[in-house]
């Protein structure tokens, strides 16, 4: 009972306090990177498109998803878990959302490498025209593909005036969970090779001179380059961060699977359960600290933040 209070305890002082912190942050920042690369300036590089919408999928998962976690581990909050449609949409918004975000990430990593590309017609596919379809094709299909979880979730009683939201199909069941555990190693693992790609590209773009074909028609100079090696820096600084970060949720699921057919003792179930929770906190260090990074790591985000709030 001693081992039971304890990591309780650390759940919940992590989630009132870190999570509240992160939270507030992290909706903050969103909405700064939201101001700042919608400015005329930076909207001129398809890259900021992308980062808009990431930090939208980054906001709208902070203010539903995170918050909701913050309410039921930090605070004890009521979820209204006895209504089925409520699980459903929970787990549909959860699942969309929680794709969203690395997906747009993956799609500016694959922008700023055809934008640095040796080859001059690959470069031209750096537009803003593309940038919309693909945030555009790639939202719908996302939200497509989980419209599952939109059926086969459901409150379930399992035991008096207790609610969960879950699934009564097996199959179904297998199915979540290698999905889960495919989109948590497959992603971080993908990112990481484009981001490989990314700096190589940018390298020998940067020996050779080349800058990125952009569709207005604008002198090419020193200060485009400037701008595009800035996108670059935040580029690679998010999604390095995201890598990181997504180790721990890695390694907890990996270590779930192995053990999953393994007969645990109360004290494993609760320490599985315990690490499920912070990884899941841990999980949303990326998107409540992007705005941050940013400030450190590029002149021009301070530059436009001086701006921003000097109302320049």
């Amino acid at each position: 009972m001693d081992y039971f209070q304890q990591l309780t305890s650390i759940q919940t002082y992590l989630y009132v306090y870190g999570g509240t912190f992160l939270a507030v942050a992290g909706s903050l920042g969103c909405v700064l990177n939201l101001l700042i690369f919608s400015k005329k300036n930076l909207r001129k590089s398809p890259c900021s498109f992308y980062f808009i919408a990431y930090n939208l999928a980054n906001f709208l998962e902070i203010s539903t998803c995170f918050s909701q976690g913050i309410s039921a581990f930090g605070f004890n909050g009521y979820l209204p878990t006895y209504s089925t449609t409520y699980c459903r949409l929970m787990y549909y918004v959860g699942y969309v959302l929680d794709v969203l975000s690395p997906f747009y990430l993956i799609l500016a990593s694959i922008d700023r490498s055809i934008a640095t590309s040796r080859n001059a017609r690959m470069r031209r596919l750096s537009n803003h025209r593309l940038a919309y379809m693909c945030i555009l094709i790639g939202t719908i299909f996302w939200m497509l593909f989980h419209i599952h979880a939109l059926f086969f979730f459901k409150s379930i009683q399992i035991m008096p005036n207790y609610n969960i939201c879950y699934t009564d199909s097996n199959v179904y069941l297998a199915f979540a969970n290698y999905y889960a555990l495919s989109k948590t190693v497959c992603v971080p693992i993908l990112m990481m090779i484009c981001e490989i790609h990314t700096i190589r590209s940018f390298r020998f773009a940067h020996r050779a001179a080349i800058a990125p074909v952009s569709t207005v028609a604008s002198t090419v100079g020193g200060a485009k380059r400037q701008k595009d090696g800035q996108l670059m820096k935040i580029l690679l600084i998010n999604v390095t961060v995201y890598i990181l970060f997504n180790l721990t949720p890695v390694t907890v699921w990996i270590y779930k699977q192995v053990t999953q057919y393994e007969n645990e003792s109360p004290d494993d179930v609760q320490l599985d359960s315990f690490l499920t929770n912070v990884s899941s906190l841990v999980y949303y260090i990326p998107p409540s600290i992007s705005c941050y990074i940013n400030l450190v790591v590029s002149k021009t985000f301070r530059a436009e933040i001086k701006k921003l709030f000097l109302c320049k």
